[in-house]
């Protein structure tokens, strides 16, 4: 069964396609930092599905649903929703420009120290799209 975009299981997915990569490992060799990704709900905050991914260096080194510490812990903090995610994740709408038209919110971070890095950011997008993964409606 295709796991649901945001879970667990999709998250691990991802990090070890990342670092299956070559083409990722390479743009994100000078990347620093944990991201969290944040699928928003209906509800809000508390009902939002999270990831975390810890990113250095073009490794990935953790995947998984987002813990509360997780998310203190986490560099950058995105959030949108699951139509928002679904284009920007299947390769419909480059992270940047998501972020740049409020699609995507960069909700912790800065926006100016991600510039530097949007060929990783395309690669991080263009493997999280070859991990099957369910959306909600």
């Amino acid at each position: 069964m295709t796991p649901p975009v945001f879970s667990g299981e999709w998250a691990t997915a991802c990090g070890a396609a990342l670092n299956a990569n070559p083409a990722y490992r390479e743009a994100a060799r000078s990347w620093e930092g944990a991201v969290l990704l944040q699928l928003a709900s209906a509800e809000g905050a508390e009902g939002a599905q999270m990831v975390y991914f810890d990113l250095w260096h073009g490794e990935c080194r953790a995947a998984r649903a987002a813990t509360p510490e997780d998310e203190a812990l986490a560099r950058y903090v995105m959030s949108g929703t699951a139509g928002a995610w679904q284009q920007v994740l299947t390769g419909k709408v480059a992270p940047l420009m998501a972020l740049l038209t409020g699609r995507i919110k960069l909700t912790r971070g800065a926006l100016a120290e991600l510039l530097p890095h949007v060929n990783a950011a395309k690669e991080l997008v263009l493997t999280f799209a070859t991990v099957p993964a369910t959306y909600p409606d």
